[in-house]
């Protein structure tokens, strides 16, 4: 082989670097967490029963999820069309969802249901829906395939090939050696394990130190049988909030002392909280605004986070351009597809509305294509009045 031709070649391979590795079937997942887990997802889901962690991730979401789209295409007017006519008619508040999921989990997966388009020649995509991260592996060639477990351990499986214009894979800062992604709920795994247990003993410190005691005096000259009776008698005052005792005996309500260990677990929960806000959205006053917190600090946050949604978008935009990329092709054939593009409602409905009044107000004629552009109109949804 010529030097000219190694040019278009790889040369630094797993089977060079490592032949034993060569001949595992799949790449194993590198993520501690869950290779000390046994690779089970469910690990990462059960720390989104954390309310803290699931209002972080939701909020990362959002900031994605509540914008609007348009689509932008210099092609066929009807081909844009039915485009945006195919868009509205999807669920894409669950599809998007399931789509950042990669971002928490290194990576998502969702199959395509398709459907006969009414001539019943086409083909229509009706609905995209997240699969468990767990059904797939990736091979030695960094491609994602369906696990097949009947070969046992899962690094000499021979996963399934997956069919064409069916699935959509969305990855999280994936690299050469692990194509599985950056999962944001592996950095959250342990400050929520420290945070529940930090939890349970607090509670049962309140438990047993947050009740006042009752503690009563008997004579010197009393029984087993009757220090037993009395306790019981306080049991049930303490129980049913009245009792009787004779005179001879005596009680004393005794406040619980005030115990600094409870301001310790108070700031062990928070300072837990905190490391889930950082790892989730990399600040944390968007989620607390503590004593020492500034107006301008929670603005700069916000800033911050919104960045992290211009960020974020693109890996929507990307996986919902695949899913045009195979409508366009079926239906199509090899011809360019249109782009979605995610924008900012309110830049859309309040910034652009209020300055074409104020343009049309001053004269400014517009026509039905720019209202179709800028406001992702068809041509049925409205009518210049002239």
């Amino acid at each position: 082989m010529n030097k000219r031709n190694r040019l278009l070649q790889e040369y630094a391979t797993r089977k060079r670097a490592n032949e034993l590795q060569s001949i595992y079937k799949a790449l194993p997942d590198p993520d501690v967490i869950l290779k000390e887990n046994n690779y089970d997802y469910g690990i990462l889901r059960d720390l989104l029963n954390d309310p803290h962690l699931m209002a972080t991730v939701q909020q990362r979401k959002m900031q994605v999820m509540q914008m609007g789209w348009e689509i932008n295409y210099e092609g066929d007017k009807s081909i844009k069309e039915r485009v945006i006519d195919v868009f509205r008619e999807l669920p894409l508040s669950n599809i998007m969802s399931d789509i950042l999921d990669a971002i928490f989990y290194g990576f998502s997966i969702a199959e395509i249901e398709w459907t006969h388009d009414k001539h019943g020649t086409g083909f229509v995509p009706v609905n995209v829906i997240g699969k468990p991260q767990e059904w797939f592996i990736f091979d030695n060639e960094n491609k994602i395939k369906l696990r097949n477990k009947k070969n046992g351990f899962y690094l000499f499986e021979e996963g399934l090939e997956l069919p064409d214009y069916k699935f959509i894979l969305t990855q999280y800062n994936p690299t050469y050696t692990n194509p599985y992604g950056q999962k944001v709920l592996s950095k959250c795994y342990w400050p929520v394990i420290f945070k529940r247990a930090g939890i349970e003993y607090w509670q049962m410190m309140m438990e047993r130190y947050g009740m006042p005691f009752l503690m009563g005096r008997y004579p010197t000259g009393y029984t087993e049988e009757q220090k037993n009776e009395f306790i019981e008698q306080l049991k049930l005052m303490v129980q049913d909030n009245v009792t009787i005792f004779e005179n001879t005996l005596g009680i004393e309500l005794k406040e619980s002392p005030q115990y600094d260990v409870g301001q310790l677990y108070q700031i062990l929960v928070d300072f837990h909280n905190k490391e889930i806000s950082k790892a989730v959205l990399t600040v944390t006053l968007t989620t607390e605004v503590g004593k020492t917190g500034s107006y301008k600090a929670a603005e700069i946050h916000k800033d911050m986070l919104e960045y992290l949604g211009v960020s974020d978008k693109k890996l929507v935009e990307k996986s919902l351009n695949t899913l045009i990329n195979y409508f366009i092709q079926l239906n199509y054939g090899n011809v360019q597809s249109p782009k979605i593009k995610m924008t900012k409602k309110e830049a859309v409905i309040e910034e652009s509305a209020e300055r074409d009044r104020i343009l049309s107000e001053i004269g400014l004629k517009f026509t039905k294509e720019y209202f179709k552009k800028r406001y992702n109109l068809s041509d049925n949804d409205f009518e210049l009045i002239r």
